[in-house]
């Protein structure tokens, strides 16, 4: 069977008019089950992954300055999400 990871958390808020289409995260799965292409079974929630899982491809300082809320805005602004709790 698929499995698909879903969980709404992944509809991240971002501000009006961001750049990057958030909404598809919501809308996917419900238009998928909805025309009956998946069954809500295929859906899964998945677990936080542990650190050393983030750092196979994260910077470790990267992945820090997130953890610890310290990101410079610079680093904020290439990234394109604000930086908070809900997306750590």
């Amino acid at each position: 069977m698929l499995k698909i990871a879903y969980h709404p958390l992944y509809a991240h808020p971002l501000p009006e008019g961001h750049r990057f289409p958030m909404l598809k995260y919501e809308l996917i799965p419900g238009q998928l089950l909805h025309e009956g292409t998946i069954q809500q079974e295929n859906l899964f929630e998945p677990e936080p992954t542990s650190e050393e899982n983030i750092l196979t491809t994260h910077d470790k300082d990267y992945w820090l300055q997130l953890k610890n809320g310290t990101l410079p805005t610079k680093e904020q602004r290439r990234i394109g999400f604000p930086l908070n709790a809900q997306l750590i």
